[in-house]
């Protein structure tokens, strides 16, 4: 007699801090998930008192993890990565929500190819008008972008096909390969606090040999930045931080030395939109790179890479074929 058939096992880790009506719409959207076998953890930064009495109401199954200060993404990520076992972990923004069928699919996908480190699937707006992201891409100004962003949805390929890297926003990670790469234990280095956390991850999978795929026939919806949008001076200091973070400890020296202006220049045209506290943006930004605050040791694992992730060097855009595997 055959087996019977096993349901896929996968945790479900959702990182919040006061997300308001738009978390309690992400969490029923993961229970109407079907065709998988999935638990639910919800990693509190610090979010009023109120909300995480309304969550133990509301969602007594899921297990939630508070704490008192705020972590950031990386941390709190971290702590529910650490605290789960299944073999897939779905990381869930607090702010997207899933198609039923969304997890499933990703599911399916990382079964049936065991390079995959990751899928996502297709991330819309809210009002589903236009993607948000299909995935990571990498422009020649070192800056990691949402893939197909503010494109319509039928300009997206009808099959899975092969991305640069996942957005944490709705990805399904295969545990194995986020051990893989995790140095004493930390999926995401916890020095970012928020932003590149997921992009720094994906370049260190890359330089460990896994692969990353989009299933465009797996739908969410993300209101987006709901936690930035609050602090957007914070949020423009830890993306400039992050992203020079990021290159230093992924991309060969001799890569960034040969770009230099392009992405001087991306700092420059991201200061202009903070308007009187640009200059302050740039000091912030450029003095650590003088003084090498910006931690500039190569992450551990394979060999920096020596050019910009993308088509033609080792993973392709979905406009150059589809991923059949």
């Amino acid at each position: 007699m055959s087996p019977p058939f096993q349901l896929p096992d996968v945790d479900c880790i959702v990182v919040n801090r006061d997300g308001g009506e738009a978390l309690f719409a992400a969490l029923r959207s993961v229970e109407a998930q079907e065709g998988i076998d999935l638990s639910i953890v919800i990693v509190d930064n610090a979010s009023r008192p109120e909300e995480r009495e309304r969550i133990a109401r509301e969602f007594p199954e899921a297990r939630l993890v508070s704490f008192s200060e705020n972590l950031g993404f990386a941390g709190a990520a971290n702590e529910g990565i650490v605290r789960t076992r299944s073999p897939f972990v779905l990381l869930l923004n607090n702010d997207a929500v899933l198609a039923p069928d969304y997890v499933a699919r990703l599911a399916a996908r990382l079964a049936l190819d065991e390079r995959l480190a990751a899928v996502q699937g297709l991330v819309l707006t809210a009002d589903g008008s236009h993607i948000d992201t299909a995935g990571l891409e990498w422009n020649r100004r070192g800056e990691s972008v949402p893939l197909l962003l503010s494109q319509r949805p039928d300009r997206a390929p009808s099959d899975v096909f092969e991305v640069t890297g996942v957005s944490a926003t709705a990805v399904l990670y295969r545990r194995d390969a986020l051990l893989a790469v995790a140095p004493q234990g930390e999926v995401f280095d916890r020095s970012f606090f928020a932003y590149y956390e997921d992009v720094d991850l994906s370049l260190r999978l890359v330089r460990a040999g896994w692969r990353f795929a989009c299933d465009p026939a797996a739908i969410a919806r993300h209101e987006g930045s709901r936690t930035g949008s609050r602090t957007p001076w914070k949020r423009a200091k830890w993306i400039a931080r992050n992203r020079w973070k990021t290159l230093f400890r992924n991309f060969d020296r001799r890569l960034l030395r040969r770009d230099a202006l392009r992405l001087l220049r991306a700092d420059v045209s991201h200061a202009i939109s903070l308007g009187w506290r640009a200059p302050l943006l740039l000091l912030l930004t450029w003095a650590p790179l003088v003084f090498g605050g910006h931690a500039p040791a190569v992450a551990a694992g394979a060999a920096p890479l020596a050019d910009w992730p993308g088509p033609g060097r080792g993973t392709e855009a979905p406009r150059d074929r589809s991923f059949n595997g």
